[in-house]
């Protein structure tokens, strides 16, 4: 039996870690025999991935083992009814390949879902030994959240271009019928995280910058394969999604398929119930124990044989953990009888487990909360060099918990406070990590919606990367897919942006009882049908600076499940017969692991689904009123997080072609007018817009109307650069003029206003081009309206010497004149003169004698409507350029500007 591999790295975008975890994949199948083919840089094209994935068909034998795996970006088509925040669960989705951007109309170059499934179903039906690992996400919310990249791109690509895509492949002939959208069921598929969840890159502890499912994953197949212990697909995700968890409590690894398949072969495994021990002296050693995510604290029962389930009667006794090394566990042996040895062939079964402990970095010189830490299970002082979620400072005014955003609560001189905090927010982590046991996950389908609540229905809203502001209100719709009598019990519990758990279901603390087919909106009045939703707030006790991520955990269980015993503060008349969920959230709430005594529990089937969101202090803005055909505005939680990023600043020009009339329908009139409004950050944080206005005369169906090619917008972006365009019959309206009087303080505000002004205009277009996504620098937008086409074009840099400088001479900005081809500074107190004598040759004709500015140089510029001649103020009075035969209209930009285009304040 051969084992090969496909290994495709795309690194696009802001990825830097792509390279490595293509090589540190190829280094672990190395170790698991297989030969392995790189597709990177250049060989990760479209045409390059195809290629090497149709001749891995084509070598593939019957009883080979064989792994496709890819790193980089991924992506989705939009989808127009549900605009560009988040998939749907049957959005098209893809990865983006390294040539992604030379994409046009008619050669789209990602690789789309239907295309990978048809490869996958034509390599299946070579060899049914077929793993995929897909490190990617197909829903980003942002380029960048902190130190992480996230591995998606954060736009969606437009529909249009994907359905052509998908009609010429159709044409072409690929084998659709090969497609299977619930999944193959020949093949292990390993993905990054559920299709609403980001995926990201980050330094790993080594210092390396790696996707985490790829770091994860590597460790422990290479951990697995030192050990020589056989494990599934099942066990290693479910290690593998713990340790992502660990260092970000978002993103989710899933094996999907016949994850219960031995690894890398076709035989199956059932879930692990107990491991081999073996005695030496009094203390046991328990085989392969840290390929299961065993950890000091974790308790086991022994049997003498390998009997399905512990019991007291039989058992040989009891081992806490106290060791754990890289092949097995240790622990003392509390036997039930002194004078009994551990038989050959004795198992481990784990009974209990310990929460995992927060790690906090503290100053060695407070050691007395450093004394107070110590016998806390669930909080321990981070070791040296160590990176910590969580840090105390001390200051003046007493001890603070910082986490990576920043300080958490006001100064307290109480240190029992300060321990109280710590094991908060250690339960806080513990509960967002919380996953299925293996042999014990939930299979029953269900559906889960998010939403805000407005006017009493429901907005919808992503399950990860939404924005809600306080004061607003949230519902969460579950609905049981079950086509079968399967009941299942839905209980929520909220982690707040404090830490604090609280069970949003309080009135059916064991759950609401789901039949199957039947669903529950929590947020909605049972008894008056309406929905008023579930209100959010803001901890009084916290900072009021800056959003902050809250999570729900969405809890389905296969019997009642009491979530109050998070609340209890001591183990209950009914501890015996709690289930190990119950056990679980018995710990969560009271913190006191080590004092129960251990107890199998019933094993009650459950699963996990989160909705992330980030909590923003303030109250939510009034929403922008202004509804436009195409609207391509990024999600809420991508605006948050560029508006959190160092500020961003560019010098960018903008550009509208290929405008065609597809339909008139819109007015009955022949002439019409073309209004963009651009708006971006002043240098002290108000806005300020610049307004392009083209009129036509005559226009019919399917006419190519001329746009200037000079950009409509040039200037110094700052943080984000909105746009907004519409079409609207001819008027003698003066936009900018009008707007000047409006007293706008956003961006919204000012297109809301533009709207109103604009009586009669059709919103075509809107965008928000942001910082963190450099502007939209080389992107080519195509706009698709009903009515109207055009093309949106960013170039980054003054082009043509074109741009603002941001100068200031004398108090007074600096403004812009385009001559032509040419742009030119213009000091301020020389912008009404120079208005003035360039209208009056373009209307009369005559010679302008203008000052102006090439940069920082003075220059004067003689201008007689067609021709320019430049002399260099400070040189020897020489012509140093003449230009002539000017095409297109002369232009003035700035605060008092009148004619053709205006930008201002």
């Amino acid at each position: 039996m051969a084992h090969k591999a496909l290994l495709i790295g795309a690194a696009t975008g802001e990825l830097s870690g792509v390279g490595n975890d293509v090589t540190a994949m190829a280094d672990t199948l190395e170790r698991w025999g297989f030969s392995s083919v790189r597709c990177e840089r250049e060989n990760a094209s479209r045409a390059a991935i195809l290629d090497a994935y149709e001749r891995l068909i084509g070598q593939a034998r019957p009883d080979d083992a064989v792994l496709v795996y890819y790193s980089g970006h991924g992506a989705y088509a939009a989808d127009p009814k549900r605009g560009s925040g988040t998939p749907s669960p049957n959005t098209l989705q893809l990865i983006v390949p390294t040539d992604i951007d030379e994409s046009t109309e008619d050669d789209f170059r990602g690789i789309t879902s239907p295309e990978l499934s048809v490869l996958l179903a034509r390599l299946t039906e070579r060899t049914r030994n077929v793993t995929v690992v897909l490190d990617c996400c197909h829903s980003a919310h942002m380029s960048r959240v902190g130190n992480r990249v996230v591995k998606g791109r954060t736009r969606p690509i437009p529909a249009s271009m994907i359905m052509a895509h998908i009609d010429m492949i159709k044409r072409d002939g690929l084998a659709l019928d090969l497609w299977h959208p619930p999944g193959n069921p020949y093949a292990v598929r390993i993905v990054a995280c559920a299709p609403e969840q980001q995926a990201f890159e980050a330094a790993n502890a080594d210092g390396v910058q790696m996707g985490y499912l790829t770091d994860a994953l590597t460790r422990y197949l290479t951990k697995a394969r030192t050990s020589g212990t056989t494990v599934s697909w099942a066990t290693v995700m479910n290690q593998v999604r713990q340790r992502v968890l660990d260092v970000c409590a978002s993103q989710r690894p899933e094996a999907e398929g016949p994850a219960r398949r031995v690894v890398f072969d076709t035989a199956e495994l059932d879930p692990v119930a107990s491991l081999p021990v073996t005695q030496v002296r009094d203390r046991i050693r328990i085989a392969g124990a840290p390929l299961f995510g065993v950890r000091p604290g974790d308790e086991f029962v022994v049997m003498p044989d390998d009997t399905p389930d512990p019991d007291d009667v039989r058992k040989v006794g009891d081992v806490r953990v106290d060791q754990i090394d890289g092949q097995a566990a240790y622990g003392p042996l509390v036997a039930r009888d002194p004078d009994t040895s551990v038989p050959l062939g004795a198992r481990a079964h784990l009974i209990r487990t310990a929460l995992p402990p927060l790690p906090v970095a503290i100053d060695p010189q407070l050691d007395a909360l450093v004394r107070a830490v110590g016998p806390v299970p669930i909080v321990r002082v981070a070791e040296d060099g160590e990176t910590a979620p969580v840090r105390v400072e001390a200051g003046p005014a007493g001890l603070t918990i910082h986490d990576a955003i920043g300080p958490l609560h006001a100064p307290h001189t109480d240190q029992a406070v300060v321990v109280a905090g710590l094991k908060r927010l250690a339960r806080a982590r513990a509960l967002r990590c919380l996953t299925e046991e293996p042999g014990l996950a939930l299979t029953t389908p269900v559906s889960i919606r998010f939403g805000r609540v407005a006017g009493g229905k429901a907005v919808p809203m992503p399950r990860s990367g939404g924005v809600v502001h306080s004061g607003q209100s949230i519902c969460v719709t579950v609905r049981n897919e079950s086509e079968i009598a399967e009941t299942v019990y839905v209980s929520l519990l909220d982690v707040g942006v404090s830490g604090q758990i609280s069970v949003l279901n309080p009135s059916s603390p064991s759950g609401m009882r789901l039949a199957a087919g039947k669903e529950y909106v929590f947020g909605g009045n049972d008894f008056t049908g309406k929905l008023p939703g579930m209100a959010v707030s803001w901890p009084a006790s916290m900072p009021a600076d800056v959003a902050r991520p809250e999570t729900i955990v969405v809890l389905v269980s296969s019997e009642p499940t009491e979530t109050h015993v998070l609340t209890q503060a001591g183990v209950t008349s009914r501890e015996s017969r709690l289930s190990r969920l119950e056990r679980y959230l018995w710990q969560l709430g009271d913190g006191q692991v080590r004092e129960v005594a251990p107890e199998a529990g019933r094993p009650v089937r459950f699963a996990v689904h989160t909705i992330d969101f980030d909590l923003v202090p303030t109250p939510a803005p009034a929403p922008e009123t202004a509804v436009f055909q195409v609207d391509d505005r990024p999600t809420p939680a991508a605006v948050l997080g560029n508006e959190r990023a160092v500020s961003q600043e560019s010098t960018v020009r903008l550009y509208l072609s290929d405008l065609v009339v597809c339909h008139n329908r819109t007015f009955r009139c022949a002439d019409v007018r073309f209004d963009t409004l651009v708006v971006t950050d002043g240098p002290t944080g108000h806005p300020e817009f610049h307004v392009h206005t083209e009129r036509f005369t005559g226009i019919n169906d399917g006419e190519r109307l001329t746009l200037p090619d000079a950009p409509i917008f040039r200037g110094t972006a700052r943080k984000r650069l909105d746009i907004a365009v519409w079409v609207a019959p001819d008027a003698p309206v003066d936009l900018a003029a009008r707007l000047r009087t409006e007293n706008a303080r956003t961006a919204s505000d000012l297109i809301d206003a533009a709207q109103g002004i604009l009586a009669g205009a059709t919103g075509l277009y809107r965008n928000i081009l942001l910082g963190t996504e450099n502007f939209g620098a080389a992107q080519h937008l195509s706009v698709d309206a009903p009515d109207f086409s055009f093309r949106c074009a960013v170039r980054q840099g003054k082009g043509d010497g074109s741009g603002w400088h941001g100068r200031r001479d004398n108090g007074m900005s600096e403004q812009r004149v385009t001559i032509g081809e040419r742009s030119w500074g213009v000091d301020g107190a020389e912008v009404a003169t120079v208005m003035s004598e360039i209208e009056r040759v373009m209307t009369t004709g005559g010679l302008a004698k203008l000052s102006l500015l090439a940069g920082d140089r003075p220059v004067t510029v003689f201008f007689n409507g067609s021709t320019t001649v430049v002399v260099d103020a400070a040189g020897d009075a020489r012509p140093t350029e003449i230009s002539g035969n000017l095409s297109r209209p002369t232009e003035i930009s700035g605060r008092n500007a009148r004619p053709t285009e205006i930008s201002g304040r």
